[in-house]
């Protein structure tokens, strides 16, 4: 059995009571794909995952989406559905809040086509490009008219010195972690600090064309307003000096969790909705799935992301003065990681418990 069965057996059940009444339509006069994304500063159409009361969210979804649109629908696609899950959904996705142009193209992949000769392009070409792929290879079958949409990214960062293994306490359990020492307290630099349980920080890397921030005292339910204080203050560069904040002093403390996660996420909210636009008529969205995997130590962070989305017509082919600031991730915190050039993150990572450190006996 592969990993679409499940998926297949509550598609057939959605196919045959489908009988939709309303209509989640777009204006006939609204903008095309690739041209409808609202000022970043107001575009916070994160769809985002609880994982373990943490909140989850990649950028590979939103961009199978706009491939989907740009490739075969050439406007916002329109759903019957009176499902309201639904139609939030379906409004964040035709409005995203991240594209390819977030994203420089040597770590991403993006392809669509019909049927089986495009998933199995998609296994090679990907493969090819990404030789470190970790996320297995597609295990689909689709009809010759079956529709599929993929992408893929990874992300592989260095900070530019290592820290120092450690522990810390998060919470009330102590975890494996890592620390600033003598050198690697030059990595951080502090974009605000308001006190130890308010702060946001970036982290240098070797390739200065990434970047991770670390932002604590935030709401933790959506990265609304992590996202915003980290456009006001870390807005696109593009001359790749590290401009931004002031230096950690040495006097200063560091300290943050080693963090290892992966998460699949079905969009089981959007399955067995007929497709009424003109081109893809009679079809319905099949499967929807992403895989996000993060890590993140003393080294650095990994981050890999993929997305598919199936539109099919039947059932079948479903798949001292001074006071040293304490810069401490001992509660809830934000993850972000961005291009230097760009305002919106392609990761974000709500940290809420410990679920994703090792925790010591």
């Amino acid at each position: 059995m592969n990993r679409f069965s499940i998926i297949a057996l509550l598609i057939t059940a959605l196919l045959v009571t489908a009988c939709c009444k309303n209509k989640t339509a777009t204006h006939a006069n609204e903008d095309k794909p690739g041209s409808n994304l609202k000022p970043a500063q107001t575009n916070l159409n994160f769809t985002g995952s609880t994982l373990k009361d943490n909140y989850v969210w990649g950028g590979a979804m939103n961009m199978a989406w706009n491939e989907l649109l740009d490739s075969f629908v050439k406007e916002k696609l329109i759903l019957d559905t009176n499902n309201e899950q639904t139609r939030v959904t379906l409004d964040k996705l035709n409005n995203p809040v991240f594209s390819k142009r977030d994203m420089d193209a040597e770590s991403y992949f993006i392809k669509s086509g019909y049927g089986q000769a495009t998933v199995d392009a998609i296994n090679k070409e990907c493969r090819a490009k990404f030789p470190n792929k970790s996320i297995a290879d597609l295990q689909l079958k689709l009809g010759a008219r079956d529709i599929i949409s993929y992408a893929y990214f990874l992300k592989e960062i260095e900070y530019q010195l290592a820290f120092a293994r450690n522990t810390l306490k998060f919470g009330d359990k102590e975890v494996q972690g890592f620390t600033a020492d003598g050198n690697s307290y030059s990595n951080i630099y502090i974009l605000e600090y308001k006190n130890r349980d308010n702060f946001l920080i970036g982290i240098k890397l070797k390739d200065e064309k990434d970047q991770i921030f670390l932002g604590k005292g935030y709401p933790m339910d959506n990265p609304d307003e992590a996202v915003k204080k980290l456009r006001e203050l870390a807005p696109p560069q593009t001359d790749g000096d590290y401009t931004l904040g002031r230096p950690m002093n040495k006097k200063d403390v560091f300290r943050a969790p080693s963090i290892s996660m992966e998460h699949t996420r079905e969009y089981k909210e959007m399955l067995g909705h007929r497709v009424t636009n003109k081109a893809l008529k009679n079809y319905v969205i099949g499967f929807m799935q992403e895989v996000l995997k993060f890590d993140m130590d003393e080294r650095g962070a990994r981050v890999e992301n993929e997305a598919l989305i199936g539109m099919v017509t039947s059932v079948g082919p479903t798949p001292d003065p001074y006071k040293p600031k304490e810069l401490i991730l001992d509660k809830p915190y934000w993850i972000m990681m961005k291009r230097s050039n760009s305002t919106n993150p392609y990761f974000l990572l709500g940290v809420n418990n410990t679920s994703f450190m090792k925790v010591k006996n």
